[in-house]
C-alpha cells in the first residue's frame, strides 16, 4: 500500500520531483509558535494565515469570484442512499476546479459535510467511489455526510508568483465555499480529511478556514527537514522554511479537533516515519496547550503503512459536526425511529441482493456453482460451499425468490458431483470437472464436511427450517463418524484439532436437539469427553490446538481466539448445554472442567478492555498474539452461554465488561470486509441477549463503513468470504426490522421496527405504491431446532420479536381499531398496502 501512494511520483516531471536533498539546513523560522497565552496564540494564528496567503498565493488572499458551478453528470447510488455528482466551479477568473460530490438522495434538512482529499496520483472520483487507498470518501458518504472531493494533484503551475500548493489549497478552499452554498449542507457543520498529499492539503485548508470544525491529516505529519529527504518538491515554496515548520501550520487549527495519523510501517528515510512525526507533534501540542485544548489533538499511530485509518477520527468528527441521518437515533417519535431503522435495513438488504447478483454473474454455467475466488474456478466444500452458497440462498429466499430454484439445483448438483468418499465432499475444478487433489485424504475430507455443516448448512437449517440442506448435513455428519480417523480411549474421533472438533460439537448438539437421534448426542459426548476429561486437565485448563490422543500430550499448545481455533470454546459450551438437558450425569462430569476453562480464559486471554487477545499458550497462559481478533464475539458468546447455564454472575460480569468497552476506536477498524462481517456478527449475537447501549452505538458507527466495502458490481473482495458479507448484511437488516420481512421486497421499501413493551411497532414507507405482506419472525430455536434453551451461539440468526404460533396478539394498522389475530397469521404475513411516500404503521402486542 505504501508503494502505491508514492509510485505516481516517478512519473512527474524531473524539474518538479527532484529531491531537495543536500540543501543547507533551514534558518530559524520567523513564525515559530512561541505564544504563552490564548490571546497571543490567536494573534499568532492571524499572522500565520496572512503570511500563508502571501507566500503561497501571489502576495495576498485572492478575491473570491462567483463559483458558477456546472454539473457534468449525476449517478445515483440507491443502496447507499446518496448520489454522485461531477461538478466544476470557478475558483479564479481564469481557473476552474473539478470535483466530485456525494449528496444524500432525500435530505430532510441541511446536514454536515466533509471535504475529503486524495494523495498523489489520485482523483476526486476515486475518493467518492472508495477506490484503492481512498476508501474513506465512500465510507463518509455511506455515513450520510455530504462529501466533496476535488482533484488536487496537478503539477502544472498556472499562475506566476503562486506555488503549486497555493493553487491546490485555493481550489480546496473554494470547494468549501461551494459546500457552504449547497442546499443540503449546514455551513456551520463542515470538516476535512485526507491522505498523503490530501493530508498535507488538509493541514493548509483547516489552518486557513475556520469554518472547518475538525480535521484528520493522515500520512503527512512531518518536518520541512524530512521533506528534503527524497520527497517530491511540490510541497515547497519561497517563504515556507524561513517562516514555518509544518507543526506551526497545524497549530493554526487549534483549538478545533485535530487527528494526525501515522503508520508504523511508513518508510524511512523519506516517507513519514513515526520518529519524525513525534518530533513535529510536540510543536502541535504546544499550540493546543496555549488554548487549553490538548485533549482535542490526537496523534494516532497505527500498525499499517501509508494509509488512512480513520478510527480515531470518527468520534471527534461526530462530536464536532454531528451524525447524519440515518445513523443517529431519532429522539421522541417511535415512528421516526422505526423509519430510520427501515432506511438502514433497506441499505443492508440492497447490499445482500447486489452481492447475490454480482456473484451469480460468475457462476459456472454447467453447474450454477460459484467459484472459490473470481480467478479460481474451484468448488471447495470448506470455503465457497460453507461461506458463499448458504447466504446466497438465504438472500434469494428473502430478496430475490426467483433465484431460489437455481440455487436448489446448485445444491443438488454439488451433492451429486463433489462427494469423494461416501458423502464426504472434495475440491472440484469447475472447468475440467476433475478433482483438484489427485488422491482423497480422510482428514481433508472430514475438515471439508465439518466446515460445510457448521458454517453453512447449520445456519440454513436454523433460519429456514429443515430442507434439502438438512439432508445434506445429515449424510455428511454420518459419514464423518464412519471415517473418523483419530483413535482415542474415548472412541474414534473426527480430528485431533480444535477447529474440526469444535465445528462438530456445534453441529452435533443442535442436530441431536432437532432430531432426538441418540447417535448425535453419543458422538458429541465422545468429543466432549476427550476434551473435558483429558485435554483440558492436561493442558492448563484450556484446549490445545492439536492433541496426540495416543501419547496423551499436546502437539501444539496454542489456543487461537480467532477463526481456526476458537470453535472449540463454543463447541464445548454447547456440549455442556446439551448434557444439562439430555444427559445430566455427563453434565456433572463436565461442570468443573467447563467452569475452569471459562475462568482460565478470562484470566489469561483478555486485554485491559476485557476483550480477547488473539492467541495464548494453553500450558503457560502466555499471550502469543495480542491483537484482538475480528471474531471477538464468537468465543464471547460461548462464555455468555456458560454464564447463562451455570448462573455464574462473575462470568456474566466479564461479558458485560467486554461489551461496554467495544465502543472504542480500536474496535472500529478491521482488516477487510470479511473481518468487519465477523466482528459485526459477533456483536449482533451478543446485543440480542445484552442490550448494551455501547454495542448499539458501535453498530451504528461501524455498519456504514462495512456496507461501503462493496464494489459497484456487487462483488466485495472477490473471494468466498464475500458470502459472509451477505450473511452479516442480512443479519443487520433483521436487527433493524426486529426480524420482520416484506414480501415482495423492493429496493425503495423502507421498513423498520422498534420494540414497545413486549410488542413491536413497525413503520413502512415506499417511493412507489406497494402491496404485499409483512411476515413476523417465529421462535425458530424451538420450532426449527427444538432447542431446550435459546442460548447465544455461533451461526444463528438472532430472534428479535417473534410471533408464537400458539399465542394470540392484538394488532392495529395506522392507528385504527385493535383486532385479535393468532401468531400463525403473523408468521404467514399481514396483508398491507402503502401509498407512495405515505407511512403505514403496524402495532403488535401480545393479547392479555
Amino acid at each position: 500500500m505504501q508503494w502505491i501512494a508514492f509510485a505516481a511520483l516517478a512519473a512527474l516531471p524531473v524539474a518538479v520531483c527532484a529531491s531537495a536533498a543536500g540543501q543547507p539546513p533551514a534558518p530559524a523560522r520567523a513564525l515559530r509558535f512561541a505564544a504563552a497565552s490564548k490571546g497571543d496564540a490567536l494573534a499568532w494564528q492571524r499572522a500565520c494565515r496572512r503570511k500563508l496567503f502571501e507566500t503561497m498565493m501571489g502576495g495576498s488572499q485572492p478575491r473570491r469570484v462567483p463559483l458558477a458551478p456546472q454539473t457534468l453528470r449525476r449517478v445515483e447510488v440507491p443502496a447507499g442512499g446518496y448520489a454522485l455528482e461531477e461538478v466544476t466551479i470557478q475558483t479564479l477568473p481564469d481557473r476552474r476546479a473539478h470535483l466530485w460530490l456525494a449528496v444524500p438522495l432525500s435530505p430532510r434538512r441541511r446536514g454536515p459535510a466533509v471535504l475529503a482529499l486524495h494523495g498523489h496520483g489520485g482523483t476526486g472520483e476515486q475518493i467518492v467511489r472508495g477506490q484503492g487507498l481512498y476508501w474513506y470518501g465512500r465510507a463518509l458518504a455511506e455515513m450520510g455526510y455530504v462529501v466533496a472531493a476535488p482533484d488536487i494533484g496537478s503539477h502544472d503551475l498556472q499562475h506566476p508568483g503562486w506555488s503549486l500548493m497555493g493553487e491546490r489549497v485555493w481550489d480546496a478552499l473554494r470547494v468549501v465555499d461551494y459546500l457552504a452554498s449547497r442546499p443540503e449542507v449546514d455551513a456551520g457543520r463542515m470538516a476535512v480529511g485526507g491522505l498523503s498529499l490530501g493530508g498535507e492539503t488538509t493541514m493548509y485548508v483547516a489552518a486557513l478556514d475556520e469554518r472547518l470544525k475538525a480535521a484528520d491529516s493522515s500520512g503527512w505529519l512531518t518536518t520541512v527537514a524530512n521533506m528534503r529527504n527524497g520527497h517530491c518538491t511540490c510541497y515547497d515554496f519561497p517563504g515556507l522554511a524561513p517562516n514555518f515548520d509544518f507543526s506551526d501550520i497545524f497549530g493554526c487549527i487549534a483549538p478545533r479537533p485535530l487527528i494526525c495519523e501515522i503508520g508504523e510501517r511508513e518508510r524511512a528515510p523519506g516517507g513519514f516515519p513515526v520518529g519524525v512525526a513525534r518530533e513535529a507533534w510536540s510543536g502541535v501540542q504546544a499550540a493546543y496547550r496555549a488554548f487549553g485544548a490538548e485533549d482535542r489533538a490526537s496523534l494516532a499511530i497505527h500498525p499499517g503503512g501509508h494509509v488512512f485509518v480513520g478510527t480515531a477520527f470518527w468520534r471527534p468528527l461526530r462530536a464536532a459536526i454531528g451524525t447524519p441521518t440515518p445513523w443517529a437515533p431519532e429522539a421522541g417519535s417511535p415512528t421516526a425511529e422505526a423509519l430510520r431503522r427501515g432506511e438502514i435495513a433497506r441499505r443492508a438488504f440492497c447490499r445482500a441482493r447486489a452481492l447475490l447478483d454480482g456473484w451469480w454473474a460468475y457462476r459456472d454455467p454447467a453447474t450454477d456453482m460459484t467459484p472459490r475466488t473470481l480467478d479460481q474456478p474451484v468448488w471447495a466444500p470448506n470455503d465457497n460451499a460453507a461461506d458463499m452458497f448458504p447466504f446466497l440462498f438465504m438472500t434469494a429466499r428473502y430478496l430475490r425468490p426467483e433465484r431460489e430454484p437455481d440455487l436448489l439445483r446448485l445444491l443438488e448438483t454439488e451433492r451429486r458431483i463433489t462427494n469423494r468418499v461416501g458423502a464426504l465432499p472434495d475440491w472440484l475444478d469447475l472447468n475440467t470437472k476433475r478433482w483438484v487433489h489427485a488422491e482423497p485424504d480422510t482428514r481433508r475430507l472430514v475438515f471439508n464436511a465439518a466446515e460445510y455443516c457448521k458454517d453453512g448448512l447449520l445456519p440454513m437449517t436454523e433460519s429456514l427450517g429443515q430442507g434439502p440442506w438438512t439432508v445434506r448435513m445429515v449424510e455428511m455428519l454420518d459419514d464423518i463418524f464412519e471415517a473418523a480417523p483419530v483413535q482415542s480411549e474415548f472412541g474414534s474421533l473426527p480430528a485431533d484439532d480444535t477447529e474440526v472438533n469444535g465445528d462438530l460439537l456445534q453441529a452435533l448438539t443442535r442436530m441431536h436437539a432437532m432430531t432426538r437421534e441418540p447417535r448425535y448426542l453419543k458422538w458429541a459426548e465422545r468429543i466432549a469427553d476427550a476434551y473435558f476429561l483429558e485435554v483440558l486437565p492436561r493442558s492448563g485448563g484450556l484446549p490445545a490446538r492439536r492433541w496426540d490422543f495416543a501419547r496423551h500430550a499436546p502437539i501444539d499448545t496454542a489456543l487461537s481466539l480467532n477463526d481456526h481455533g476458537n470453535e472449540i470454546v463454543g463447541g464445548l459450551s454447547e456440549a455442556y448445554v446439551a448434557a444439562t438437558t439430555f444427559d445430566p450425569p455427563a453434565a456433572a462430569r463436565y461442570r468443573a472442567p467447563f467452569i475452569a476453562m471459562l475462568r482460565r480464559l478470562l484470566e489469561v486471554a483478555r486485554n485491559p478492555d476485557g476483550l480477547w487477545v488473539g492467541a495464548v499458550r494453553t500450558t503457560t497462559g502466555e499471550v502469543t498474539v495480542r491483537a484482538t481478533p475480528d471474531t471477538w464475539g464468537y468465543a464471547l458468546t460461548a462464555v455468555a452461554t456458560g454464564a447463562m447455564v451455570t448462573r455464574d454472575r462473575t462470568i456474566e460480569d466479564a461479558v458485560l465488561r467486554a461489551l461496554r468497552a467495544i465502543d472504542k476506536p480500536a474496535y472500529l477498524e478491521w482488516n477487510g470486509a470479511d473481518s468487519y462481517a465477523d466482528s459485526i456478527e459477533g456483536g449482533l449475537l451478543l446485543l440480542n441477549r445484552y442490550p448494551e447501549p455501547a454495542v448499539a452505538r458501535w453498530l451504528d458507527a461501524i455498519l456504514p463503513v462495512f456496507l461501503g466495502k462493496q464494489q459497484d458490481s456487487g462483488v466485495v473482495e472477490g473471494w468466498y468470504g464475500d458470502g459472509n458479507y451477505a450473511r452479516t448484511a442480512l443479519m443487520a437488516a433483521f436487527y433493524f426490522t426486529r426480524g420482520a420481512t416484506c414480501h415482495p421486497w423492493r429496493d425503495d421499501l423502507r421498513f423498520g421496527a422498534v420494540t414497545e413493551g413486549k410488542g413491536v411497532r413497525l413503520a413502512l414507507r415506499a417511493d412507489r405504491a406497494w402491496e404485499g405482506r409483512v411476515r413476523f419472525d417465529t421462535p425458530r430455536h424451538r420450532l426449527h431446532m427444538r432447542l431446550p434453551l435459546n442460548y447465544p451461539r455461533l451461526n444463528e440468526f438472532p430472534e428479535w420479536f417473534t410471533a408464537d404460533p400458539d399465542a394470540t396478539y392484538r394488532v392495529r394498522v395506522d392507528g385504527g381499531a385493535w383486532r385479535t389475530v393468532g401468531g400463525a397469521e403473523l408468521a404467514r404475513g399481514l396483508a398491507l398496502t402503502a401509498s407512495p411516500g405515505a407511512t403505514c404503521e403496524v402495532e403488535v402486542q401480545p393479547a392479555a
